[in-house]
């Protein structure tokens, strides 16, 4: 008898958490809109007529690495980078580990937090040389945490306005600060993992990846080609307009 009844008040507890944290995600599904704090942001860049692209742009040459200084604020040596894109208000440092699981879950502190942090992929261990980089980050449609994710403002280049005037990505690492230019918008469902591919065994295995990528693009930038000796950044967030499907911004590395 006590038995039982200590296996259905685990039940009970397991149950409640299970609500807890699917109500920690639980998203708005009768709009398709977007969140409001994007939707501002592409008002304000509107009535400012895009004059602030031009701020967008920092000067790489005079990169200073502060990383070392984040991985010891935040007792975390898997800080591995600061991604900036400046007008978008975002200003995000990227983890990395040995899997794609453990920062949808535990924050910056290494602590369990269901907002996750932002992050590399596991296989990008070569940041300052790899041909493709990965970064992978949350959304939501919940207004209480707009504001501890960054990669939400993401949505914005659903604008093409914002897709044509605000093309630069800063990605700092330890070895420099690299400047990408946005390429290309999309929207993909999970049939479509072609973006997951970032280890090439040969130049045609890179290009035939780059011809595959950039089909099927909401926007793209057909003056811009891709060689062999380009790099790419591919910045992944959640999208729910149509629900359930990804939004990838796309870079290519301004040399």
């Amino acid at each position: 008898m006590f038995k039982n009844k200590t296996v259905k008040v685990l039940i009970i507890i397991l149950i409640g958490a299970l609500l807890g944290l699917l109500g920690y995600y639980m998203y708005d599904k009768t709009s398709n809109k977007m969140v409001p704090s994007v939707k501002e942001l592409i008002e304000e860049k509107k009535k400012n007529n895009y004059q602030d692209k031009d701020d967008n742009k920092k000067d790489v040459k005079e990169y200073i690495n502060k990383l070392n200084e984040y991985r010891s604020a935040y007792g975390n040596s898997n800080i591995m980078g600061k991604l900036e894109i400046p007008n978008l208000n975002i200003d995000s440092l990227i983890t990395r580990t040995s899997n794609n699981e453990y920062y949808l879950n535990y924050n910056l502190y290494n602590q369990y937090d269901g907002l996750g942090a932002p992050f590399f992929d596991y296989r990008n261990t070569d940041l300052a040389n790899n041909r493709q980089i990965n970064i992978y980050g949350h959304n939501t449609r919940n207004e209480k945490y707009f504001k501890d994710l960054p990669f939400i403002n993401l949505e914005a280049y659903t604008d093409k306005n914002i897709f044509n005037n605000y093309k630069d990505i800063y990605l700092s690492i330890d070895e420099k600060q690299i400047h990408y230019e946005v390429i290309a918008v999309k929207i993909i469902t999970n049939n479509d993992n072609e973006h997951t591919k970032v280890i090439f065994y040969s130049d045609d295995d890179y290009l035939n990846h780059v011809t595959k990528l950039l089909k099927n693009t909401l926007y793209k930038n057909n003056n811009i080609s891709i060689s062999k000796d380009d790099k790419l950044i591919v910045l992944q967030v959640c999208h729910y307009n149509p629900e359930g499907t990804y939004l990838l911004v796309i870079g290519k590395e301004v040399k």
